[in-house]
């Protein structure tokens, strides 16, 4: 891999969801922030190549965050955040295309005070650059 589509995913992924989820999203949470909301966490990259094509597998993980103590609210904004993502194919650049999109795991954990929902994604992205 001589360069990397973990920013150009990151920021289609932003918009896509700031503008379908119906909770606030974040790339990072600002001080006082609260829940209901969704974060944009950890992204990897793996490089992958064949003998004519060149790109890599990236995973994105988000996280839902929800004071209702059900699961309710919680699930919701999974659901809709994996719609938003699954609904279209990604298109950012012209130098990358997302040739594939998935969910590859989703979680909830129950804690005391809230809800805490994981989602990561997997991409497999083609370089049409090189």
């Amino acid at each position: 891999m001589k360069r990397s589509p973990v920013s150009p995913l990151n920021k289609a992924l932003y918009e896509r969801l700031k503008n379908k989820v119906t909770a606030p999203v974040y790339d990072y949470v600002p001080n006082g922030k609260k829940a209901p909301y969704v974060v944009l966490t950890d992204t990897t990259a793996q490089s992958w190549s064949t003998k004519t094509v060149s790109g890599a597998e990236v995973m994105a993980t988000l996280k839902v965050y929800s004071e209702y103590q059900g699961d309710k609210e919680v699930a919701e904004l999974c659901d809709g955040a994996i719609s938003a993502v699954q609904s279209e194919p990604f298109v950012f650049t012209e130098d990358w295309q997302v040739v594939l999109s998935s969910v590859e795991s989703h979680s909830v954990e129950r804690l005391e005070t809230h809800r805490e929902a994981m989602v990561t994604f997997k991409f497999t992205i083609i370089d049409c650059k090189e």
